[in-house]
């Protein structure tokens, strides 16, 4: 009777051993993540917006007077010294006139002729009666002086030389006027006007610096005040950059900034100079009505060769600083409910884990609570990691 019970007991127990190795082979193979290990260090958290360069000083030169345009020489990027004449504006040629209008103006000319020559007349014949006047007043005066003729027909002469004096006057008067009314009627009548015999006003350049556009290139009649040409020193830029409200109550001016993805290899050093105390509505990309304020940065170092007026950056302005602070990479982090949560590996499998997060930056976040130093935390966890799940790690290095 023992020999059969020796047999059951051993089939038995290779049964066990193969059904372990069954399960064993048809467990699940560790999920493979990649790890990054919670470090102690400097965090500075910054607000990232789009900015632009700018010129601190642009000029526009506008056109002073109405007039019509000579086609604009200079280009942008060329050198302009103060005083250069960068444009020149021609006085307006006169109106084509229709048929009916220069009949009107040539008769109009006409008519101003004939009453020159009417004023002329008059002024001649009251010249002639001025002349009269005078002999007879002499002759007068001296019968007078002789006692051939009473002193009251001396004193009637000479007022009637007086009056012949105002007729001259009123005659020349006349004659200016209709000189005049001929001038404006042969001027109405002109179908045009040569260039040659007008002077051009110059338009010159108020500083030094380059044209950065020209924003009125063709030659054509303008307004006085039209911009003509953008002028600027493009070695002093400044950077500009619209906050949306909810950032922009963390920056203060003098706060530190960097300036990237300008073209170079580094990002370059700024600081805040100023923040406006009013917002503005701006249309996003997405047509979402947002408020935002203008902030403006000043470079702090030698300002990099390449960038020009209005060209496009990424501002960083650091609102906060924290020394000695536990970090994670930012990409760990994901949303448990409420809460923010990490996958904490430990011992080959992953626990859920939940934190209180801080400040954070481009990269890493601060953790207050929930992790310590040293701990192994799963690096943007996949769909297929549960808590509990087992893994394996590919190390990420520290942060």
């Amino acid at each position: 009777m023992a020999r059969p019970v020796g047999r059951i007991a051993a089939g038995a127990a290779g049964a066990a051993l193969v059904a372990a190795a069954v399960v064993w082979a048809l467990r699940p193979a560790p999920i493979a993540v990649e790890t990054a290990i919670a470090s102690r260090g400097a965090l500075t958290a910054t607000v990232v917006a789009e900015g632009r360069t700018r010129v601190k000083n642009l000029y526009v030169v506008a056109a002073p007077v109405d007039g019509d345009l000579e086609r604009i020489a200079p280009q942008p990027g060329d050198s302009i010294t103060p005083g250069a004449v960068v444009a020149r504006l021609w006085p307006l040629a006169a109106r084509p006139l229709d048929a009916r209008t220069r009949a009107e103006a040539e008769s109009s000319v006409a008519a101003a002729r004939s009453a020159v020559s009417q004023a002329e007349a008059m002024a001649r014949e009251s010249a002639s009666a001025l002349t009269h006047a005078r002999s007879q007043s002499a002759t007068t005066r001296t019968l007078a002086e002789q006692g051939v003729t009473a002193r009251n027909e001396a004193e009637h002469a000479e007022h009637q030389t007086q009056i012949q004096r105002d007729a001259v006057d009123a005659a020349n008067a006349a004659l200016v006027r209709a000189r005049a009314e001929l001038r404006r009627a042969e001027a109405t009548a002109a179908s045009d006007l040569v260039r040659g015999g007008r002077a051009a006003t110059p338009v010159r350049a108020p500083v030094h610096g380059r044209i950065l556009r020209v924003l009125h290139e063709s030659a054509g009649p303008v307004v006085a005040g039209t911009p003509l040409l953008e002028i600027g020193d493009v070695d002093e830029l400044e950077v500009t950059a619209d906050l949306l409200t909810a950032d922009a109550v963390q920056v203060t001016a003098g706060a530190s900034a960097e300036i990237r993805n300008w073209g170079g290899p580094e990002p370059v050093r700024a600081t805040v100079r100023r923040v406006d105390p009013a917002a503005f509505t701006k249309v996003s990309a997405l047509g979402v009505e947002e408020q935002r304020v203008r902030t403006i940065l000043d470079v702090v170092e030698p300002q990099p060769v390449g960038p020009g007026h209005d060209f496009r950056v990424t501002v960083a302005i650091a609102v906060w600083t924290g020394h000695n602070v536990l970090r994670v990479p930012s990409t760990a982090l994901f949303r448990r409910g409420n809460e923010w949560a990490v996958f904490l590996v430990r011992d080959g499998r992953a626990h859920v884990t939940p934190v209180v997060t801080g400040r954070a930056d481009d990269t890493d976040t601060v953790i207050e609570r929930g992790l310590a130093d040293g701990d192994a935390v799963a690096v943007q966890p996949s769909d297929l990691l549960v808590d509990g799940a087992r893994v394996s790690e590919v190390k990420r290095g520290g942060v």
